[in-house]
């Protein structure tokens, strides 16, 4: 094992890559006596269409996520909920576009448990029978997120700003997508995808490191795994404009809701650190949109909004920043939004600020197990990496490359979609 040290916070993580290519990350602490584990795969919603073998496969939208249910599918397999039951455990999964995330949580028999979370994971049984009755339970779930209206308008806005996108297909995917899914292209996904160099494993909490590392050896060279050629992600080609610039949705909400976003080829930056560029657009929106702002005292004092908030995302190779609110005047917000944001504005001493909220949101951090875990998740899925130098990358930041970034931001391309009754 490997000791890595997170510097500033004086936090260790023991790491190790087994010989098949599974990377385990261990986080002993006594700060609980409750442990939490994962095992991931580098395989999400935003590939859909790759190529293994000289061969190119498409993929069904929503596949990521089934394959997900299929896995830990509990409901299936009376034997595993009894044993996550006994343990007094509880057992979790979920999707995103980056990966996918089996989990579990506990205060009991951590080896037991472990080999429970594995046993998930590995003793998957895929056919046409449990595929077609899954089909339903998913299309509920998909109805779900139709009927929350932030899910709707956000599918809907990231649908309108990209022409040829994976955000184009939710993560859940449409009705008709499932139909198309089949136990066959399932197994195929996760032949491929499902590979001990494409996975790897979390254990936070309290445990002994040497006794967890060699169960997790134990357990995986019985099964004899080895390396496999990783499938290659076909990337779509993506334009600069927007694909709809508005759009209104009927929707019965009390409150009129509207969120605005311009796309900016990220190029024009100059950072090829995605996390670094979300960083500095995140003070900056902060300082302009959050509920301390001019912008939105202005918009509180005229009546205009009951709340509002600033996000940034990077997509492949296009930075959207969104700004989101519940109105009691859209038409008014629409009108002064963009205006107003091309006013943005920052101060060093409201640059230092931030800064300093963000190092002590990221200390914070490693007083929650779940949080460690989810920070190394977030770091292998979207770096292919973790970075022990977080405190000093953000203390580096400088407010004059912030000011540099801010007068770079444009609202050349945006979208807007509302809610109207």
């Amino acid at each position: 094992m490997i000791k890595k040290t997170y510097e500033k916070v004086n936090e260790s993580i023991y790491y190790e890559k087994l010989d098949n290519g599974i990377e385990v990350f261990l986080y002993p602490t006594q700060k609980t006596k409750n442990f939490y584990m994962s095992i991931s795969v580098k395989y999400g919603a935003k590939i859909n269409k790759y190529k293994i073998n000289n061969k190119i496969n498409e993929i069904i939208p929503g596949s990521a996520h089934f394959l997900e249910h299929k896995v830990m599918a509990l409901s299936e397999n009376e034997e595993i909920s009894k044993r996550i039951n006994d343990l007094g455990c509880l057992a979790n999964a979920w999707t995103n576009y980056q990966g996918t995330n089996y989990n579990l949580f506990g205060s009991g028999n951590i080896i037991e448990s472990l080999n429970l979370l594995l046993d998930i994971f590995y003793n998957t049984d895929i056919n046409e029978k449990n595929v077609e009755e899954e089909k339903g339970i998913i299309g509920e779930e998909i109805d779900m997120y139709k009927d929350n209206i932030n899910s709707l308008m956000f599918t809907h806005l990231y649908n309108n700003l990209f022409h040829n996108s994976y955000v184009n297909n939710t993560v859940v995917g449409k009705r008709s997508d499932i139909q198309k899914i089949t136990a066959k292209s399932l197994n195929k996904i996760y032949n491929d995808y499902y590979a001990p160099n494409n996975t790897f494993i979390i254990v936070t909490g309290d445990f002994n490191a040497n006794n967890v590392l060699d169960f997790i050896k134990d357990y995986i060279g019985k099964l004899n795994l080895s390396k496999k050629e990783l499938p290659k992600r076909i990337k779509s080609k993506e334009k600069d404009s927007v694909k709809i610039p508005y759009e209104e949705i009927k929707k019965d909400v009390e409150n009129t809701r509207v969120m605005c976003a311009s796309k900016i080829n990220k190029k024009v930056f100059g950072i090829k650190d995605d996390m670094l560029l979300k960083y500095y657009i995140n003070i900056i929106l902060s300082i302009n949109f959050s509920p301390t702002s001019h912008i939105y005292e202005k918009y509180r004092n005229e009546n205009i909004i009951l709340n509002m908030n600033g996000s940034v995302d990077i997509i492949d190779d296009h930075v959207i920043l969104l700004a989101s609110a519940v109105c009691n005047d859209g038409e008014k917000f629409i009108n002064n939004i963009f205006k107003d944001a091309k006013k943005m504005k920052l101060t060093k001493s409201e640059f230092e600020r931030k800064k300093k909220l963000f190092l002590k949101s990221y200390i914070l951090d490693f007083d929650n197990i779940e949080d460690v875990e989810y920070n190394i998740t977030t770091d292998i899925l979207m770096k292919n990496k973790v970075n022990y130098k977080e405190y000093s990358y953000i203390q580096n930041m400088n407010y004059e490359e912030a000011k540099r970034i801010l007068e770079l931001i444009n609202f050349d391309n945006y979208s807007i979609i509302r809610t109207i009754k």
